[in-house]
């Protein structure tokens, strides 16, 4: 068999991974493995190529991947969206993605889901869970139930969440395609506000992920110290508009860019704004790439039928 370690390109041939009391002990040659009766059990998966557990770093577990994830969320109750969401998780981890930060859902629902797995009741991915995402009134994904305004807002919101156990903090920084008030392109929190959300989180020890697809809400949130910037897709009210030095920006901060760029193979993405400026947004992620900056693989599964929950990041 074959194996990938994820820190180089190489594929290894003839490993083994040592496994004691369900914890990985060694991973290495074949030769430097234990021996005799020290090795315990063999087993042998044949021709296979073995790989780390794979980590989707956008997901939203309350949205069903339908033609209509929104009306469906709304027509459910929280025992069936949590039904819903546990089968969501577990066909992710038979696909091999180990872990999942949800960035969104409406009542907490999964942290809910998060304890059960982690707490042996069912088997499921490892998930970070961010609650009800901060949002304005009337502003992308509403309905969730994350409404702050205003800088005072956002930190009584960001410590609710706190007080709930999150493991990380969800901002729109932006609209976006689900929800029509605002349009990806513009902007719901000014900086001062995305700031007073990223300090607060920070006091507590969270990091905070921002949804930001304009120019300006990408450029608010690097100025504002968020630890991820989700989708960058740079949307104006037309097309595409990437500055060079803001680009460049980005590469040096550091910043993770969560591109939620997976798709189920040989479909077509669902937003007819999203499709007409999908090669323009891939030739700045390149750049992005090429420049340095730290990509992560995500795929915001849920939220329509060319992203399932068990598509590979």
């Amino acid at each position: 068999h074959r194996l990938f370690d994820g820190r180089t390109p190489k594929v290894f041939r003839d490993w083994v991974v040592e496994v004691e009391d369900g914890r990985i002990l060694d991973v290495g040659p074949r030769s430097r493995a234990a021996s005799g009766s020290d090795a315990g059990d063999v087993v042998d998966l044949g021709d296979v190529t073995l790989l780390p557990g794979l980590i989707d770093a956008h997901q939203h577990l309350v949205f069903d991947a339908s033609d209509d994830p929104v009306a469906h969320l709304q027509a459910a109750d929280d025992a069936a969206v949590l039904q819903r969401m546990q089968s969501a998780a577990q066909r992710a981890l038979a696909v091999g993605i180990t872990t999942i930060r949800d960035l969104g859902d409406r009542n907490y629902l999964s942290l809910t889901l998060r304890d059960l797995f982690r707490d042996g009741h069912e088997v499921g991915p490892r998930i970070l869970a961010a609650g009800p995402p901060l949002t304005v009134s009337g502003g992308h994904c509403w309905f969730l139930g994350g409404v702050a305004d205003g800088e005072d807002g956002v930190r009584r919101a960001v410590r609710e969440r706190v007080t709930h156990g999150v493991d990380v903090i969800k901002i729109m920084a932006t609209g976006g395609n689900m929800t029509p008030t605002f349009g990806p392109h513009e902007s719901q929190y000014n900086r001062a506000e995305l700031a007073a959300a990223a300090d607060e989180a920070h006091a507590h020890g969270l990091r905070i992920a921002a949804h930001a697809h304009g120019p300006q809400g990408i450029a608010d949130a690097l100025a504002t110290s968020v630890d991820s910037i989700e989708h960058c897709t740079f949307f104006t009210a037309e097309g595409v508009d990437a500055d060079p030095d803001l680009l460049e920006q980005l590469a040096r901060s550091g910043v993770a860019i969560s591109m939620t760029a997976a798709l189920l193979p040989g479909s077509e993405v669902p937003f007819p704004a999203m499709r007409q400026r999908l090669d323009a947004i891939i030739a700045n992620c390149a750049i992005l790439v090429r420049a340095g900056a730290r990509v992560v693989c995500s795929s915001d599964a849920g939220v329509g039928p060319n992203k399932p929950h068990d598509v590979l990041p």
